[in-house]
């Protein structure tokens, strides 16, 4: 399983319990919320309170009654049949009541009392508690007597309350099941949605994470196949970018230290040819030369001619012994070891001496200021400096304004130095062979002059490289380490 899907299932099951955990603990909850809030014990509060409001009515209703009897006992009597003398007789009895009125055989009504709450019996709503209550009682001769007495507000209030709560929980009970469904669902919806957050976030951090390790997993594969070139791109200045960061600067080292051993391996090989050829040709020399010169001493004479012919092979033949053993010490002055005396050196300075021994070039120099000085042999740097500038003059011999620019730079960890000509400059091609020993493009030259100069260079730990220069010539570049750490003092490769 991939790093991605790794932390991608870690972080769906850190945000998969919360998630789960909360959806039934808000189930749980609101399951228990509408128990409690629909208990049975809240249906008997509800429905003792309705009858409790009923048995006040029915008292009410019962206290008019007997007051309507005691009225009618008032118009039995005889005594008070006229209905006004009736009237001032029960006024004072009728000082709970709101409304009385008489009505007699003939249709007619005589208000006893009117406070002008319950004139009219008002329309009721179905289950709404009653606003009078009334009552009618039969005086004789035909005369009736209707009575009515409002209900208080706050009585009224508090039974339609207790009446439409009752109605409202026994409703909600009906749909208990619904409404759990009703309440706990928007919350699993904000916790799915939290979980969809969570899981495109994880997804997101996921891909952030393991795409630079995938890189830089690819990156390590191709180093281990030998690709010293590869660079990992970055996107971030994390510690993931500082990662690979580091690690392109690490191939970058690697490819550098592998070229710088190639290169050391390649000169060991080539001083060690230098070596047995040097070996090889300085053996036979003395004794060619001996052998010529007594050839010629021991002629007795008595032929000028052959003598003058012997005297000129000898010269000839000793003439070449030499020739060849100045090439046998150029050889062996190849295959020695490059033994450097290095101590802080102004190397601005040392190109600056160089530029002005050049009589023959017209010379350009740009140095950067404020130069730090460098640990360097300034022999050695003086001679590949020279050699550089001699090559520089051989290729520049057929211009009419042969050019030559020197220039120092610096840079974070190393000093460059260029040199460049006007020249026809290095093909392409030969480019990563121009430094190989036996390469001359000069009649009659060894190739070993730039195979020297890669020897001096590499022994300071630097590298050099040839390219086309700012006039189509050569360029030479030569990085030199800043840290006398960088490379060693001594080389004996």
């Amino acid at each position: 399983m991939t790093l991605r899907w790794r932390l991608a299932l870690l972080i769906i099951f850190a945000t998969g319990v919360p998630v789960i955990t909360g959806v039934l603990v808000t189930r749980q909850l609101v399951r228990e919320v509408l128990d409690v809030g629909l208990s049975p014990q809240l249906d008997a509060a509800l429905e003792a309170g309705v009858r409790q409001a009923r048995e006040t009515y029915r008292g009410e209703r019962a206290d008019l009654e007997r007051l309507a009897d005691r009225l009618a006992g008032r118009w039995t009597s005889g005594e008070e049949a006229d209905r006004e003398v009736f009237a001032a007789a029960v006024d004072p009895l009728l000082a709970s009541v709101d409304h009385a009125q008489l009505t007699g055989p003939d249709g007619r009504s005589f208000t006893l009392r009117d406070g002008g709450r319950t004139t009219a019996a008002p329309e009721r709503r179905q289950g709404a508690p009653p606003e009078a209550v009334a009552t009618m009682v039969a005086l004789g001769d035909g005369w009736h007597l209707e009575l009515r007495r409002p209900m208080p507000d706050a009585w009224r209030e508090d039974a339609a309350l207790i009446a439409e709560t009752l109605q409202v929980v026994r409703g909600l009970r009906l749909q208990q099941s619904q409404l759990e469904r009703m309440y706990w669902l928007p919350f699993l919806a904000i916790f799915l949605l939290a979980l969809a957050v969570g899981l495109g976030a994880a997804w997101h951090l996921g891909q952030g994470i393991t795409e630079p390790v995938r890189r830089l997993v690819s990156g390590t594969e191709a180093v281990a196949d030998g690709h010293w070139d590869v660079q990992v791109a970055t996107e971030s200045d994390d510690e993931l970018g500082r990662l690979t960061e580091r690690f392109n600067s690490m191939v970058r080292t690697l490819e550098v230290q592998s070229r710088r051993l190639v290169d050391l391996e390649k000169m060991e090989g080539w001083r060690e040819m230098a070596r047995a050829l040097a070996h090889e040709v300085k053996n036979p020399l003395t004794p060619i030369q001996l052998t010529v010169e007594e050839m010629r001493a021991r002629y007795p004479g008595g032929d000028e001619q052959y003598a003058a012919l012997l005297a000129d092979c000898t010269r000839i033949v000793v003439e070449e012994v030499e020739s060849l053993r100045s090439v046998v010490a150029r050889f062996r002055e190849f295959s020695r070891p490059v033994e450097l005396t290095a101590e802080p050196t102004d190397v601005g300075g040392l190109v600056r001496d160089v530029a002005t021994l050049q009589r023959d070039l017209k010379v350009e120099t740009e140095i950067a200021r404020d130069l730090d000085p460098v640990r360097v042999d300034a022999d050695r740097l003086r001679q590949v400096l020279m050699n550089l500038a001699a090559n520089a003059r051989e290729a520049t011999r057929d211009r009419d304004d042969p050019r030559l620019a020197m220039t120092v730079r610096a840079e974070p960890d190393t000093v460059v130095v260029e040199v460049e000509d006007n020249g026809p400059g290095i093909a392409d091609d030969e480019h990563d062979r121009v430094f190989e020993p036996y390469r001359s493009g000069k009649a009659g030259g060894l190739g070993l002059g730039l195979a020297l100069v890669k020897g001096i260079v590499l022994a300071h730990g630097g590298s050099i490289t040839v390219g086309r220069g700012r006039w189509q010539g050569a360029r030479f570049t030569i990085s030199l380490p800043r840290d006398p750490a960088a490379g060693p003092e001594d080389d004996h490769a």
